[in-house]
């Protein structure tokens, strides 16, 4: 099932999402990464059920545009995974 976002809230430094599609898999890396950044007051997620994949997605930032820091974010995880996906293959 492909994903499907709606913005549930959308302030100047609060997101709040309600996401299909997708459970765990996800958002518990992300909410890790987040929790990492320093203008990230608080990130987490909920999941109504596994089976029905709804997450209802929160992020708070001190100051920043939430928006611009879960790009951000993103951008980190994605070249995380490049770096491991490139050593693991040259160790194959």
């Amino acid at each position: 099932m492909p994903l499907q976002v709606s913005v549930l809230k959308y302030e100047k430094n609060y997101l709040e999402l309600a996401v299909k599609g997708e459970t765990h898999t996800l958002f518990a890396p992300l909410v890790e990464y987040l929790l990492k950044h320093p203008d990230v007051e608080y990130a987490m997620y909920d999941v109504d059920h596994p089976l029905l994949q709804n997450v209802k997605f929160r992020l708070k930032t001190r100051s920043r545009d939430p928006v611009e820091v879960l790009k951000e974010v993103v951008s980190i995880i994605v070249k995380d995974i490049d770096e491991l996906r490139d050593k693991l293959l040259s160790k194959l």
